[in-house]
């Protein structure tokens, strides 16, 4: 389905289109199950179309009653046949509803950027650098896009910053914002670049995430607002301009934690995917995130907690947890990727059960 089809379609509910990005985490290989897939629950899982199922949550009119759930994690393998081969395992390993794509290019770290002036250095890259990704990104959909939809993730301009400049990209940011503006418009045009081949090689969204309006970047600060939005907001908006449908990814990884996230309110975004709590240690709810953006929602579980550490039951009880508070558009998830040592049969409790939630309870 076409942009322009589907938004004519009724399932486009609100604010544009548009996604986030992922964190880091421990790596691992797709490990196999720990015990045998239920044969009548694969066959029933071959004939759903996941891509109409993700997009139908989107379809605020009514709840949406099989709750599509995905989780990520990173593979041993980052590039190359051995990614291909580890998404393609790991999508059928745990039955998720669509294929999520790590994002494994780091800028490289440039020593010539010795003060905030030097960011003008940072060059902005073209497609060529990001090759590698996009030929994971253009052979998973060869394979998979008839099945689920292709989103890639991206990294912020931040966070790219501090790949190329290293330890001191927050402190030169606070030096000088106005000199280190114009390297963080150089690697948003650089993302720019990635996002358009990204969709040319069969992309239908991004998981976009967005960092350093949290406690260990620039919390509430006017950096927040010099540095981040307008840089962020210009990525979110390449990915709603080109793609179908995006994810907003408030990323809190590395206990950096937010005091609001209404701010994130004016960011383009099909779908939101928030923390789990606040720097205050309170709970951010739920249904509070669906009713503060006005748009689905995705999430619910800890990635550290019981999907990561827990049995089979706990996660089944957990899940019973999250969705009996989750708001009528939803899609089951973490608050951001899984340590890559979660077992398989975890993620795949908590995926299957989901999908029949809402019709048995």
């Amino acid at each position: 389905m076409k942009k322009r089809d589907f938004i004519k379609s009724g399932f486009y509910a609100v604010g544009g289109m548009s996604l986030l990005s992922a964190s880091a985490c421990s790596n691992s290989a797709v490990q196999k199950p720990s015990t045998a897939t239920n044969a009548a629950s694969t066959a029933a899982a071959s004939k759903i179309n996941k891509r109409e199922k993700v997009l139908a949550v989107l379809d605020r009119s009514k709840p949406n009653k099989y709750v599509p759930a995905a989780f990520f994690l990173h593979f041993k393998d980052k590039l190359g046949q051995g990614a291909i081969d580890s998404h393609i395992q790991y999508f059928r390993a745990t039955n998720m509803d669509f294929v999520k794509v790590q994002y494994e290019i780091a800028l490289p770290l440039n020593e010539d950027i010795k003060s905030p002036k030097d960011w003008a250095k940072i060059p902005v890259y073209t497609k060529e650098f990001f090759e590698p990704q996009l030929e994971v990104i253009g052979a998973l959909a060869k394979e998979l896009k008839s099945e689920a939809l292709i989103i890639p993730t991206v990294y912020s301009p931040l966070s790219l910053a501090q790949q190329t400049v290293g330890a001191a990209a927050l402190e030169h940011s606070r030096q000088d914002p106005d000199a280190v503006a114009a390297g963080y418009q150089n690697i948003t045009e650089s993302i720019v670049n990635y996002i358009t081949e990204a969709v040319n090689r069969g992309a239908d969204g991004f998981y976009i995430s967005t960092q350093g309006g949290n406690s260990k970047g620039f919390g509430e600060t006017e950096l927040f607002a010099k540095l981040v939005v307008p840089y962020d907001t210009a990525i979110l908006q390449a990915a709603s301009d080109k793609a179908l449908v995006n994810i907003l990814h408030i990323c809190d990884y590395g206990e950096s934690y937010y005091t609001d996230i209404s701010r994130f309110t004016s960011f383009t975004a099909s779908i939101i995917n928030a923390p789990n709590r606040y720097l205050d240690g309170s709970s951010i709810k739920l249904s509070d995130v669906q009713a503060t953006f006005d748009r689905p929602v995705m999430g619910g579980l800890d990635r550290l907690g019981i999907i990561a550490k827990g049995t089979p039951e706990q996660v089944k009880a957990e899940v019973d947890r999250v969705l009996s508070e989750a708001p009528q558009n939803f899609i089951l998830g973490a608050d951001c990727t899984v340590p890559g040592d979660t077992p398989l049969q975890n993620l795949r409790t908590a995926i299957d059960y989901a999908h029949d939630w809402r019709l048995n309870n």
